[in-house]
């Protein structure tokens, strides 16, 4: 691998985590501000309450709970999705700017591999294998279950509507090219892994936005998305997850989780699993 490809690469990434990476640090900042305040406030109580409430016994390692709730965040989780969708957006509009970055990627970037399609969904897994290995999220198994499929339901609504109204012809000849349906993906699954280890170390969400990141560089160096598609993409998926996590109402707990069913079926060609819930 070459020394362009590489400061090409190392570009991306940062253009794309640089407009989520301070906001999601200054987050984590403030959640621990705050965390700390209420300990103060609450001094006068027992040794045993505190301890029971900033603490998660349950977990390999004891650490400090700082979160609060996510309705009081304010204005600067939704910073970084409407700078990535409206300069995306913008971006759409600006056919010489895009082309030049397409000609350039054909010219010294030109990759065909297939690894974009996995590591789309790599930061979602990494939280299940994080949680099997006894690394605690921020929420149960059922409630960040909960939270995954609507984030994915939600952005792949929101992809689809726009990709089949705008029909943006794709740089390889395809149709459907805005916004990007993999990158919206990748950066639903590592905002996904961000809301629930970011407050352990901000490195889980470095390694989350990267993969992400990683994906959207793969998508444009193959010629299957233009520029502003992977920007938009990136803008909505975190946007979807942020959504969901804002209305969230954290009932699933595991009484709701003894009702589910899991049955396998084939219909044709077609194999996969079938989720029941039992009212």
């Amino acid at each position: 691998m070459d020394l362009p490809f590489l400061r090409i690469l190392i570009f991306l990434q940062l253009l794309i985590c640089g407009a989520v990476y301070p906001l999601s640090a200054h987050a984590f900042s403030e959640e621990k501000n705050a965390a700390t305040k209420e300990r103060l406030d609450n001094s006068s109580s027992s040794f045993k309450t505190n301890a029971a409430y900033y603490f998660h016994r349950e977990d390999s390692v004891h650490r400090l709970n700082f979160r609060y709730p996510d309705k009081k965040r304010g204005l600067k989780p939704w910073i970084a999705p409407a700078v990535l969708i409206s300069g995306g957006t913008a971006l759409h509009f600006a056919t010489e700017a895009k082309t030049n970055v397409r000609d350039f990627m054909q010219e010294n970037l030109e990759y065909h591999g297939t690894v974009d399609d996995y590591l789309q969904y790599a930061p979602g897994v990494a939280v299940y294998v994080f949680n099997a290995l006894g690394i605690k999220g921020k929420n149960n198994f059922g409630n960040s279950t909960a939270l995954l499929i609507k984030s994915f339901l939600l952005n792949g609504l929101i992809t689809d509507q726009l990709k089949y109204r705008v029909n943006e012809p794709r740089p390889n000849g395809g149709v459907r090219s805005f916004p990007s349906g993999h990158t919206s993906k990748a950066f639903m699954f590592a905002h996904f892994m961000h809301k629930e280890f970011g407050e352990l170390s901000p490195w889980y969400s470095v390694a989350a936005y990267s993969s992400a990141a990683t994906v959207a560089y793969m998508r444009v160096a193959k010629s299957a998305h233009w520029v502003s598609d992977v920007i938009a993409g990136a803008g909505i998926g975190i946007l979807s997850t942020e959504l969901v996590y804002l209305t969230h109402q954290y009932k699933w707990d595991n009484e709701h989780l003894q009702r589910f069913d899991i049955f396998p079926f084939r219909l044709g060609n077609q194999k996969g699993v079938t989720l029941v819930y039992n009212f």
